[in-house]
């Protein structure tokens, strides 16, 4: 049986470098989410750049997919799996291209 946790950080709590970072970001008023996203929808920008920042962003409102083997009973791709791997694929695709919120 687990002991209890006796002392540590609380959950959630950030350690203290990733606090220290987020301190002094907040004091040179730097938003690396908002500066991304400056730069993903800035039509300036080279396209490569662009879709960089975009694929950054994408972590943010979409998991990443494992990948998923779909065979038949012989070994085969079946039909019904073939067109739910589709239909997976189009939701995730249709998800990344969604405009951010403010």
């Amino acid at each position: 049986m687990p002991r209890p946790k006796t002392g540590g950080r609380k959950r959630g709590t950030p350690n203290r470098r990733t606090a220290d970072i987020q301190e002094k970001l907040a004091a040179m008023g730097c938003d690396p989410i908002a500066g991304m996203a400056a730069i993903a929808t800035d039509e300036k920008q080279d396209i490569a750049l662009r879709a960089a920042m975009y694929k950054e962003l994408a972590q943010y409102i979409a998991p990443k997919r494992k990948a998923v083997e779909m065979t038949g009973a012989d070994g085969e791709l079946t039909l019904a799996e073939f067109v739910l791997g589709s239909y997976e694929l189009e939701k995730n695709v249709e998800a990344a291209n969604r405009p951010l919120s403010s």
